[in-house]
């Protein structure tokens, strides 16, 4: 219930949002990406913990990265999102 109420908060505040990200994937997310701005260690590693966080367990490594996602996309503040897109 938890895991619900921080996504539905989230979702609210990023709505109207326009995201420029890298979208990570990880071996363990259960198709789920993490789109965050900028590149480097500290960043994957921010999306891994928005990934466990919206999953509540572990997602693995990262297995790739792209400029986009479909499906099961969160932004960094864990918000869901059906698409999105890197400047």
């Amino acid at each position: 219930m938890k895991k619900l109420s921080i996504l539905v908060v989230s979702l609210f505040l990023a709505v109207s949002m326009n995201l420029s990200a890298k979208c990570f994937n990880f071996s363990d997310g259960d198709g789920v990406k993490v789109c965050i701005n900028g590149t480097g260690a500290s960043v994957e590693k921010k999306a891994k913990a928005v990934c466990e966080a919206a999953k509540g367990s572990k997602c693995g490594n990262v297995t790739g990265n792209s400029g986009s996602c479909k499906g099961k996309c969160l932004d960094e503040s864990g918000a869901s999102h059906k698409e999105l897109k890197a400047d």
